[in-house]
């Protein structure tokens, strides 16, 4: 008798439902245009320049507003650190007046086409040069960091093939260690 109740009153319970749902006077629209689909969260665009500091080469990141491409990169490598990486202790060899480069990339490798002597450029400057070339262009898909050559060219001179050997992310300091 029990499991018929128990039957009776779930069958119940269903048309209650049912019946309460049929008559919730909801009425059936068509699709509602409600602007722009969920996308997620969109990481913020960076962008990778390297200078110099007082422990060797050092790269830094920028936030940028969207995309920024191997000539713009160059180009704010050329106008040197901000005043919050002159702070750190950050500053470049690529001093005015550098002049203008032109940036070419292809498979694998970057053209730097200077308006300056190339033979003059120290190597900390042809390395901040060649590591902030071969990262934006790795950002474009022509290869990883370390796989493209770059090659910086002025007049009849040429400079490389040269690789960043540079890491593309800022060493981490070594834990402090105290004499025993």
């Amino acid at each position: 008798m029990r499991t018929a109740n128990r039957r009776l009153t779930a069958a119940a319970s269903g048309m209650v439902a049912l019946g309460a749902l049929a008559g919730c006077g909801i009425q059936p629209t068509g699709v509602i245009e409600a602007g722009v689909p969920a996308t997620g969260v969109h990481p913020q665009a960076t962008v990778r320049l390297y200078f110099v500091s007082p422990t060797g080469l050092q790269s830094v990141t920028r936030p940028a507003s969207g995309p920024v491409g191997p000539q713009e990169t160059l180009d704010l490598l050329l106008g040197g650190p901000n005043s919050a990486e002159i702070a750190r202790g950050m500053t470049t060899e690529l001093a005015p007046p550098i002049g203008v480069a032109k940036v070419i990339t292809g498979d694998k490798q970057v053209r730097i086409v200077m308006s300056t002597d190339v033979t003059r450029l120290t190597p900390n400057a042809i390395s901040q040069l060649t590591c902030t070339a071969a990262n934006a262009a790795a950002k474009e898909g022509v290869g990883t960091t370390a796989d493209i050559d770059v090659r910086v060219a002025s007049g009849h001179t040429t400079r490389g093939p040269l690789r960043c050997a540079v890491p593309s992310t800022p060493p981490t300091p070594a834990p402090a260690t105290t004499a025993p």
